[in-house]
């Protein structure tokens, strides 16, 4: 975004975008206030979500994106793309060997690579190099609060 980097999770275990909450203040993102949503994550937490940021622009490996982001605390990560994105791009070939993922967008084809097995094993370990905290794994599905 800009000149920050972001640390996104491509996660197929959430039904929607988030952005972490630090991350849109740190952005100046335009927030828009919406009704109460929950956001349960896949440990049995729940989060309140009041704010989202609608068109936000983003590049991912020199694609300039949009989409729409929910307001959340994550922690971990910067932005959490899920299935509210993945569902535009398409079929997506995965190989969960090598860690990558190919789609097209807006009529190019684009390879994502993950991390390679060394830096994942090496992240779990004493000092995770790309997280401020303890690696976590996300699953969101947000539903609307019942008044």
């Amino acid at each position: 975004m800009g000149s920050q980097v972001l640390h996104i999770l491509v996660d197929l275990g959430s039904t929607h975008n988030f952005l972490d909450v630090t991350t849109a203040k740190k952005l100046k993102c335009e927030l828009q206030k919406i009704p109460p949503l929950v956001v349960a994550v896949a440990d049995g937490a729940q989060l309140q979500c009041q704010w989202m940021c609608k068109g936000f622009m983003w590049a991912l490996e020199g694609m300039d994106c949009q989409t729409d982001v929910y307001i959340v605390p994550l922690g971990s990560c910067d932005m959490i793309l899920g299935v509210q994105w993945l569902s535009t791009l398409g079929s997506i070939p995965w190989n969960f060997e090598n860690l990558t993922m190919e789609f097209s967008y807006k009529g190019r084809r684009h390879l994502l690579q993950g991390q390679s097995r060394e830096e994942v094993k090496w992240a779990v370990g004493k000092k995770p190099r790309l997280f401020n905290s303890a690696v976590q794994l996300f699953a969101v599905h947000i539903t609307p609060v019942s008044s």
